[in-house]
């Protein structure tokens, strides 16, 4: 759920672009409150500008492959066919974001942030009319896999954009814990809106929203100049290859299971609550797994960190592997929506604390690569979720679905139990300078 939200400080900024700096690189003061701290973080020079478009266009990520199982089943019948189309489009945007995060760190966010809208919007088109015609199926997977490919990666460029004009400053996990909020948002209001639409007005309703949307956030990010982290210079050696550190691989291992889990929870919620009566409320349910995610985010990032953030991106992990089980508990719908809270709020703070390593591992010249390939990671482990669970669900019932994000979150844990020498042991407080690319 979170394309991700879904990290801390940095070094200084890189470019010429670079909006000036808040002034709050100062240690926190030793009366700082929890609203302080996002006061503070809001009064960024330019923050209040880039973040209405970036929330919007970050909307599709919760309703472009919700939109494409729903409006594919609606016209299939089958729960697994919209879930492998689904799953093929998110696969290509796993295979294409960290290309295009290099290509946003190279060129700069708004050529390449339009020339990704373009190529998306041409892929949704061909989709709805694939499907609603019902040509041959290989050509519904074709557009799934143009749509997925090119869509834009609006929150690894919010992120991007924090990351300088926060560098250095003890207020930059605070604005990845606001972006890890806004994510859970989306994924509270991007489901409801969905099955709404989908249920209410057309199976392609969901589609459509989530295209209009992604235009009118993409087109609103673009117009932010001032706080565009702007191309890298020409004279810049060509970043390292992030994925051949274990210690990146680690993360994105953790982050691909999770995505697992996330394509799960979306297939089966929404199944379960057809399978109750109340086919409405699959969305409702959703957004309670994103309103216990992101209020756990909000509280986290709320107050200074002091322990080392390898400790608390393990404690995490380890409690997402418990939550993400706990919708199997689910027997009602009055009985799941305490669980979906509950689960939700493991999710926030495993990917804060993911994000915020990212930061420490990656140079700021390849931080927005650093993100995608978070993103493709998510991205990845929806392609799988989604249709292992509709076919499960197939088979089984909603029920059965739900074993996947219970497996995925054990996954996770195992992974981030098993690899934990890998992540640097970094003190919450210390400086936000990239680890070496020689760390093992």
């Amino acid at each position: 759920m979170s394309d991700l939200s879904p990290p801390p400080p940095l070094a200084a900024p890189t470019t010429a672009t670079a909006a000036p700096r808040s002034g709050a690189d100062a240690p926190e003061p030793a009366g700082t409150t929890t609203g302080s701290l996002y006061r503070r973080t809001l009064a960024t020079p330019g923050a209040a500008r880039f973040l209405p478009a970036a929330f919007v266009g970050r909307l599709p990520i919760a309703m472009h492959a919700l939109g494409t199982v729903l409006f594919v089943q609606d016209r299939s019948g089958s729960y697994a066919v919209g879930g492998a189309v689904a799953a093929a489009g998110a696969l290509s945007e796993a295979a294409c974001a960290p290309r295009i995060g290099r290509a946003l760190d190279r060129y700069g966010q708004a050529r390449v942030l339009l020339a990704a809208l373009g190529g998306h919007l041409v892929g949704v088109a061909a989709l709805l009319a694939a499907v609603w015609t019902g040509v041959p199926r290989p050509l519904w997977f074709a557009a799934a896999v143009v749509a997925g490919g090119t869509l834009p990666p609006v929150g690894s460029c919010a992120r991007a954009r924090w990351s300088v004009l926060l560098a250095g400053s003890t207020l930059l996990p605070t604005a990845f814990a606001l972006e890890a909020a806004i994510d859970e948002l989306v994924f509270i209001l991007g489901p409801t809106l969905v099955t709404t639409l989908v249920t209410l007005v057309a199976p392609a309703g969901g589609l459509m929203a989530s295209a209009a949307l992604l235009t009118v956030g993409v087109l609103g990010l673009v117009t932010q100049r001032r706080t565009d982290p702007g191309p890298r210079p020409a004279t810049t050696a060509a970043p390292e290859r992030i994925m051949r550190r274990a210690d990146a691989r680690t993360l994105v291992a953790i982050v691909f299971a999770i995505g697992i889990g996330f394509g799960g929870l979306d297939v089966s919620m929404v199944a379960f609550a057809r399978e109750q009566g109340l086919a409405a409320l699959g969305g409702l349910l959703l957004g309670l797994f994103a309103t216990g995610s992101g209020v756990a985010g909000l509280l986290g990032g709320a107050r200074p960190q002091r322990r080392p953030l390898r400790e608390r991106l393990l404690r995490s992990v380890a409690l997402l592997a418990g939550g993400f089980a706990l919708p199997l508990a689910g027997v009602t719908v009055a009985a799941m929506i305490p669980l979906a809270l509950l689960a939700g709020a493991t999710a926030a703070p495993t990917m804060i604390g993911v994000n915020a390593m990212m930061v420490r591992l990656v140079p700021a010249r390849a931080r927005t690569e650093g993100f995608a390939w978070l993103t493709m990671a998510v991205a990845s482990g929806l392609s799988v979720g989604s249709p292992l669970a509709g076919r499960l669900i197939d088979h089984g019932g909603a029920r059965l679905g739900l074993v996947v994000p219970a497996a995925a979150g054990l996954s996770a844990g195992l992974t981030a139990l098993l690899c934990r020498n890998r992540l640097p042991d970094v003190d919450a407080t210390a400086t936000a300078e990239p680890v070496p690319a020689g760390h093992p």
